[in-house]
């Protein structure tokens, strides 16, 4: 999604949106991946991130942008078996 000052990790509501880069808070750890190892929801405003299968410690935390970014054009890097090579397209 796109907001007045650019990308946004998560829109909790229509005036407000959780941004990684903003302030360094703890999504700045949460990166893309076609195939992630975890989901975020939005509920009651509040951004609740889980594990969809083990994390090991050191593994990267990664969820799929499709549901945050749906307008964005970037080119995903996650290089894995089933890469989408753009964030916002669905899975064929």
């Amino acid at each position: 999604m796109r907001g007045s000052d650019g990308k946004h990790i998560s829109e909790l509501d229509a005036d407000c949106y959780i941004d990684g880069s903003v302030e360094g808070n703890d999504t700045q750890y949460i990166n893309h991946s076609c195939e992630p190892n975890a989901d975020a929801f939005n509920i009651d405003g509040f951004m609740i991130v889980f594990a969809l299968r083990e994390i090991v410690p050191g593994e990267e935390i990664t969820v799929d942008y499709l549901n945050s970014f749906e307008e964005d054009r970037s080119v995903c890097q996650c290089r894995t078996a089933s890469c989408r090579q753009r964030t916002n397209q669905k899975a064929a």
